[in-house]
């Protein structure tokens, strides 16, 4: 059984500046998950010499498959391929997207996540960069807020090379979830489980994380991210 990668979020780290905050991640010899705000500096990333996890698709914040606007939705797609580019160029295995943000939402969440990610999946594969689908909570989405909703959307892309889910505890706790009991009974592969508690509060040091993942495989990476 293949050990999971620690990982921090690059903006969840103690205050310092950015060098600061690259050499704590080299001294504790773990990753990095970094976002893409639309403006990143790749040059400064490879100078680093840190492992890069995952690059988060965070413009979805704004733009993302599930808004009304069809603009908007077309926005998201160029945004999530240019994560996918930043995410090849500093050879990071995959990216972090979401369905959407908000309750406004466009008929036929389902349907529309399908045909948003079918038309990202060649560009993926080319450059050989996974695209995990995170599930936010109800407090942060109207529509495929449940992991098994995701799992059926994943499902559907039937792309598994380049497809997976990204859990966060944070979301789970925020929809109402008894974590102990989620983990007892969930089956499906999670590529990328993030730790943080509700409210995108610290997660506390006093979390079951061996009991939720030793009966199964564990996931590739276990990233640290709170406000």
């Amino acid at each position: 059984m293949n050990q999971p990668t620690l990982a921090y979020v690059e903006m969840s780290l103690p205050d310092g500046t950015q060098a600061e905050k690259f050499a704590a991640i080299r001294r504790w010899g773990i990753g990095l998950e970094i976002a893409n705000l639309g403006d990143i500096q790749i040059d400064v990333y490879k100078c680093a010499q840190i492992p890069i996890t995952a690059v988060q698709a965070y413009q979805m914040h704004d733009f993302h498959p599930l808004h009304r606007n069809a603009e908007h939705r077309h926005q998201a797609k160029i945004h999530v391929e240019h994560t996918l580019e930043v995410a090849a160029q500093l050879n990071a295995p995959r990216i972090v997207t979401v369905c959407g943000f908000g309750h406004d939402l466009v008929d036929n969440p389902l349907e529309r996540a399908v045909e948003f990610f079918s038309n990202l999946a060649q560009r993926a594969a080319k450059l050989g960069v996974r695209i995990m689908i995170e599930p936010l909570s109800t407090k942060r989405a109207g529509a495929l807020t449940h992991p098994d909703e995701i799992v059926s959307l994943i499902r559907c892309l039937n792309q598994p090379k380049v497809f997976s889910i990204l859990l966060d505890t944070g979301h789970l706790l925020d929809s109402g979830f008894n974590l102990n009991l989620f983990f007892s009974l969930w089956q499906y592969p999670v590529e990328e489980l993030q730790l943080k508690g509700m409210n995108s509060t610290p997660p506390t040091l006093t979390i079951p994380l061996t009991s939720w993942i030793k009966a199964k495989s564990p996931p590739d990476v276990i990233c640290i991210e709170h406000r």
